[in-house]
C-alpha cells in the first residue's frame, strides 16, 4: 500500500450547531469552531470534518445546499472559513468540508432556474418526468418517507425526483454539464486550502430508471427501492471520474458515505486505484443494545465484534475502512452499547479501545471524549427534526401506539447526538449566553469538558492516551499498516485482536463482561501501553480481566 499523508488520520467531527455559539443567537458558529481549536489539537486530532455550513434554507440540516460557494449566515461569512482552516493548519490540523452533491436545495439557483424551464438547460441538472396514470412515474418512497416525486407547480402531470425530502431535488448525474459544475466547485475550494470532503449520500449518484412500479412493501402503497438508487451498475464510472477531475490532482482526503460495500466493490471504492480514500464502516450502527434483539449488553457486544471482524475481512488490507462509533446520525455509544446497569468509567474507557486500534483511520465525535449521553423526549413535540417527524408518523400508520412510537424514536433518534456541546457547569453549558436552538442536556452540571480537564482520571483525559497510544512515533506503522489478527473469536464477551508487523506486536483485548474472566495467555508482556485499570493481572498461562477491562499490550514473539 503506497503511504498517503491522510493515513495517519485521527479525526474529530463537529457539528458546528450544536458546537459553540459565539454571537448569543443560540446557534453555533465557525468562530466557535476556532476558540476551540486548541483543545481538538490537545486531544491529538489532526483532522477535523465539518458538518454542512454552506448557504441553506436548513430543511435538512444544512444537507440542503442553496450555494455551494457561500457560508450560511447562521454560521457565519467566507472570512470566517479562511480563518478556520488557516488557524486550523497552524496547528496540524487539516479541515474536511461536509459535501452534498446527489442532491441541492430546492432553492438553489439551478433549482429555480429548472421550475421555470424543465425542459431548458437547468432542467437538465435535475431529474424531471412525467407521470402515469394520474400518478407519480413510479411508486418509489423517499427515503423521509412519502413519495420520492414531488409534482412541478404550473404543470399538470410533471414531477421532479427527490429520494429525501421534497425541498432536496435529486441532481441529475447523467449530465456533463452539471458535472462539470461540480467540479469547478470542488476545484475551487482546495484550492482554498481544504484537506478534503465528506462526501454525504455518494452512493446514491447513480439511478436505475426503469420506471415500473414494484410491490408495495408498506400501507402507504410506495416501494422503498433502494436497489434502484443505491450502489447501481454505473456508479462507479461517475465516481472514477469525479476522482481523476477533482480528488487526484489535489490529494484531497475523500471519506464516502456508502452504503453496503462488498467485496467485488473494495477496489473500485476504496483500493489503490479507488474513488476515495475511505468510507465509513457502518457494520455496527445497526446495533442498539435498547432493542428488544438484544436487550443485554454482552450479546450486542459479541454480535458488534463479528460484525467488526467481517468488514475487516472484506476490505482484507486492500484498502482503509474509517473506523467510527458515533456521529450526528447515530445515539450516544454509552446508551446505545451498555446496559444501564453496565455503564460505569471502566466501561465507557473500554468501548472506544474496542475499534480504534483496527486496520484504517478513525474518527471521534464531538461530545464523545466527554461520554456524552442521549436526552429521550417526553414528547414527539420535543424534537425539531423534519425526518424525526416523518419516522414517527410512519409508525403511528403501521399501528403503533404514540407511547411505541416515541419509544422507538428516543431510542434511535438521531437527534441525541445534536444536543449542544457541554462545556462547563454554566447556564446552558457555556455553549450559548442566548437561548440554544436544541435543549442542552441536564445533565451537563456534572457532565461537561471543564469538570472533566480537572480531573485525570475522566473519560476526557482516557481518551487523550488513547489518541497517544495510536500516534506514537514507535507504534504508528504497526497500528497502519500492520497485520490484524482476530483473537478469542468464540469467547463471548471478549473482543480482541492482534496487529503485527516486524517491529512490533500488539494485543488488544477488551471485555464487556460485568465479572470479568480468566483467558488462557501464552504471551509474554514486554509493556502495557493502556489500561483502563491500575493493575494487570497475568501469569501461569492466565489473563484475568477486571469487569469491563481494556488493555493494548506490547508483547515479545
Amino acid at each position: 500500500m503506497e503511504k498517503k499523508w491522510w493515513h495517519k488520520t485521527v479525526g474529530y467531527q463537529i457539528y458546528p450547531k450544536s458546537f459553540q455559539d459565539t454571537n448569543g443567537d443560540g446557534i453555533g458558529d465557525l468562530k466557535g469552531v476556532i476558540r476551540h481549536l486548541d483543545k481538538i489539537e490537545k486531544l491529538g486530532a489532526n483532522v477535523i470534518w465539518l458538518c454542512p455550513v454552506f448557504a441553506s434554507p436548513m430543511v435538512d440540516n444544512g444537507y440542503d445546499i442553496s450555494d455551494y460557494m457561500d457560508i450560511d449566515p447562521s454560521f457565519g461569512t467566507m472570512e470566517d472559513m479562511k480563518e478556520l482552516i488557516e488557524e486550523a493548519k497552524k496547528r496540524g490540523i487539516r479541515i474536511l468540508m461536509d459535501l452534498v452533491v446527489n442532491h441541492s436545495s430546492d432553492r438553489h439557483a439551478w433549482f429555480q432556474a429548472a421550475l421555470k424551464d424543465p425542459f431548458g438547460k437547468y432542467g437538465k441538472y435535475y431529474v424531471f418526468r412525467e407521470g402515469k396514470d394520474g400518478k407519480e412515474p413510479n411508486n418509489w418512497r423517499s427515503i423521509f418517507g412519502g413519495s420520492a416525486w414531488e409534482k412541478v407547480p404550473g404543470y399538470d402531470n410533471l414531477y421532479y425526483l427527490h429520494i429525501f425530502t421534497k425541498e432536496q431535488p435529486d441532481l441529475n448525474w447523467e449530465n456533463q454539464e452539471l458535472r462539470e459544475e461540480i467540479y469547478e466547485m470542488i476545484l475551487k475550494w482546495m484550492d482554498l486550502g481544504l484537506g478534503g470532503f465528506r462526501l454525504d449520500a455518494i452512493s446514491h449518484l447513480k439511478k436505475n430508471y426503469q420506471y415500473t412500479n414494484l410491490p408495495p412493501d408498506g400501507p402507504d402503497e410506495y416501494n422503498m427501492a433502494f436497489e434502484y438508487f443505491n450502489n447501481v451498475d454505473g456508479l462507479a464510472d461517475i465516481l472514477r471520474e469525479m476522482k481523476e477531475r477533482t480528488f487526484a490532482p489535489t490529494d484531497a482526503l475523500t471519506i464516502g458515505e456508502y452504503d453496503h460495500m462488498g467485496p467485488e466493490d473494495v477496489e473500485d471504492v476504496i483500493g489503490e486505484n479507488g474513488s476515495f480514500s475511505s468510507v465509513f464502516d457502518f457494520c455496527h450502527t445497526l446495533d442498539n443494545v435498547r432493542n428488544p434483539k438484544w436487550g443485554n449488553t454482552v450479546a450486542l457486544f459479541d454480535d458488534y465484534r463479528d460484525q467488526l471482524f467481517a468488514a475487516q475481512k472484506i476490505v482484507d488490507g486492500r484498502g482503509m475502512l474509517c473506523n467510527f462509533l458515533e456521529n450526528h446520525d447515530k445515539t450516544r455509544i454509552i446508551d446505545r452499547f451498555l446496559m444501564p446497569e453496565d455503564q460505569n468509567r471502566y466501561s465507557e474507557k473500554m468501548l472506544p479501545v474496542t475499534n480504534f486500534f483496527l486496520p484504517g483511520i478513525v474518527f471521534l465525535y464531538q461530545g464523545q471524549e466527554l461520554g456524552m449521553r442521549d436526552n429521550p423526549k417526553q414528547s414527539i413535540q420535543g424534537f425539531v427534526d423534519k425526518p424525526t417527524f416523518a419516522i414517527y408518523d410512519r409508525l403511528i400508520a403501521e399501528g403503533k401506539t404514540d407511547a411505541e412510537a416515541l419509544g422507538q424514536i428516543n431510542r434511535e433518534s438521531r437527534e441525541h447526538s445534536r444536543t449542544p456541546m457541554q462545556w462547563d457547569a454554566s447556564a446552558e453549558a457555556g455553549f450559548t449566553t442566548g437561548t440554544p436552538w436544541f435543549p442542552v442536556n441536564k445533565n451537563y452540571t456534572e457532565l461537561n469538558y471543564e469538570a472533566e480537564e480537572k480531573d485525570p482520571d475522566s473519560l476526557l483525559w482516557f481518551y487523550r492516551k488513547m489518541v497517544a497510544v495510536r500516534r506514537r512515533e514507535d507504534l504508528e506503522e504497526t497500528f497502519l499498516y500492520g497485520m490484524l489478527i482476530p483473537e478469542y473469536e468464540t469467547v463471548s464477551g471478549v473482543l480482541a485482536y492482534r496487529r503485527k508487523d516486524e517491529k512490533n506486536h500488539i494485543l488488544i483485548l477488551t471485555t464487556s463482561l460485568a465479572d470479568g474472566m480468566a483467558l488462557p495467555f501464552a504471551d509474554t508482556i514486554e509493556e502495557v501501553i493502556l489500561n483502563n485499570y491500575d493493575t494487570c493481572e497475568a501469569g501461569e498461562g492466565t489473563i484475568r480481566l477486571q469487569p469491563y477491562q481494556c488493555l493494548v499490550l506490547k508483547v515479545k514473539e
